[in-house]
């Protein structure tokens, strides 16, 4: 990921990050046929794992608190609210994570909607997040 912090990053989950506004941020990542954590994950269906859709999730959020809040500081995610996943990424899709957030005394809470290539909902998320400074999750 562009500008990651000092702690490791699984994997690539977000190319770009787009900041709209104070409380909305998008992302997009582009899901690679070859990419080896696809493979395995239904052999005769291949589709990006709901666990990867989180995690790119995730990486928006942490982009947001980067500019937000300062590059030293990101999200540690504490709650998971809500997660249904309702429509396949496949290879070659590029997904599109959108965020809206609202600013808690204590963090962050987060509605995400990440689309599919065919402008699908593939994944709905609400999810709650400390902000803390940076290092390993």
């Amino acid at each position: 990921m562009p500008g990651a912090r000092s702690r490791a990053v699984p994997l690539d989950a977000v190319d770009d990050v787009v900041q709209v506004s104070d409380s909305e941020i998008t992302a997009t990542k582009l899901v690679h046929a070859g990419d080896p954590y696809l493979e395995g994950h239904y052999p005769d269906f291949t589709i990006y794992p709901g666990v990867f859709i989180m995690e790119s999730v995730n990486q928006t959020v942490d982009a947001y608190v980067a500019r937000t809040f300062g590059a030293d500081r990101i999200a540690d995610l504490t709650t998971v609210t809500s997660a249904r996943f309702t429509s396949p990424v496949l290879p070659g899709d590029t997904l599109q994570v959108t965020c809206k957030l609202v600013v808690q005394d204590d963090g962050l809470d987060v509605d995400a909607k990440c689309r599919n290539a065919l402008g699908a909902t593939a994944a709905r998320l609400k999810l709650a997040y400390r902000i803390k400074d940076g290092g390993i999750r």
